[in-house]
């Protein structure tokens, strides 16, 4: 074999390796945010991403500070063994905007706009405030499912130069689902009850009623003044309605029992019965409300 084909025949394996080499690497442009506690993972944006997503490798070189936001570039190189990044550059970098990470719990149905009286709010208690609030704003990327409980981190950033608020969502901790309310409540949801009594006396006159929707979990009535709505809870004989909300014109006059209904509908455990056409209420065995049904 004469010396230029030896030549030739050497180089071939060594192109070879190096295109192989070199196909293994690329470079790529991220967006890269803050928002988790630590990273890896990341929170990044692709080119062509329209939502952020967690980034799970390490980005060797890239001194992170989750007080900025960064565009970079970034060079994978793939071995046998694993993928490993690169910062290659960072192309731009920002502060951060104005936010704070919390985490809510969520609870398992819409309920009604305290403003419009429609079904348009999540109830929201985050881990700063002890009670149950209202958000009518969408929280981005939470496929919110009824019936389900959840506890999730948020971010929340202010948008620049008003005082709104833009929720995000980051994780999702848990999903549970919720007990489905039992078969009494698909009773309770074919008639509305008009109030009859209350506190042994009659009332028919008031036109307070309430309204039930099983499938939601939610009621919705009148005191005779002011509109309510807000949800019901049954297990065994006991009755309740958390996260009651209502209108809030003034009540007055001869007939106004608004202040005796809420003080009832409002305790914690409310045992209940149905008697023919009627729904009872009683607190600590002594019937206070007396509902009668309306048939359509």
């Amino acid at each position: 074999m004469n010396k230029s084909l030896k030549y030739i025949l050497f180089f071939i394996p060594l192109f070879l390796i190096q295109y192989t080499t070199q196909a293994q690497s690329s470079v790529f442009r991220i967006k890269v945010k803050s928002g988790l506690d630590n990273t890896p993972p990341y929170l990044v944006k692709y080119y062509n991403s329209k939502d952020w997503e967690k980034f799970y490798a390490e980005i060797l070189q890239f001194n992170y500070n989750p007080g900025f936001e960064y565009n970079i570039r970034v060079k994978k190189t793939t071995t046998a063994q694993a993928s490993i990044y690169t910062l290659q550059q960072i192309i731009n970098k920002s502060p951060a905007e104005n936010t704070e990470i919390a985490i809510w719990d969520v609870a398992e149905y819409y309920v009604n706009n305290p403003m419009s009286g429609k079904l348009a709010c999540l109830q929201i208690k985050s881990n700063k405030k002890n009670k149950w609030e209202y958000i009518a704003g969408p929280i981005l990327g939470f496929d919110y499912q009824e019936q389900y409980r959840y506890r999730i981190k948020v971010k929340q950033t202010k948008v620049k130069d008003t005082d709104s608020l833009r929720y995000e969502l980051m994780d999702i901790i848990s999903k549970e689902r919720v007990t489905e309310l039992p078969s009494v409540a698909s009773f309770l949801a074919r008639f509305k009850w008009n109030l009859l009594q209350l506190n042994g006396k009659d009332v028919t006159s008031s036109k307070a009623y309430i309204g039930f929707d099983a499938k939601n979990g939610t009621i919705a009535g009148s005191t005779g003044c002011n509109n309510f709505w807000g949800n019901f809870n049954i297990k065994g004989n006991l009755i309740s309605f958390p996260h009651l909300a209502s209108n809030m014109k003034s009540c007055n006059g001869p007939n106004n029992i608004e202040n005796d209904f809420f003080a009832i509908i409002e305790q914690k455990q409310i045992q209940f019965d149905i008697a023919e056409q009627t729904l009872n209420l009683y607190i600590d065995g002594k019937l206070v409300m007396i509902f009668g049904l309306e048939r359509e």
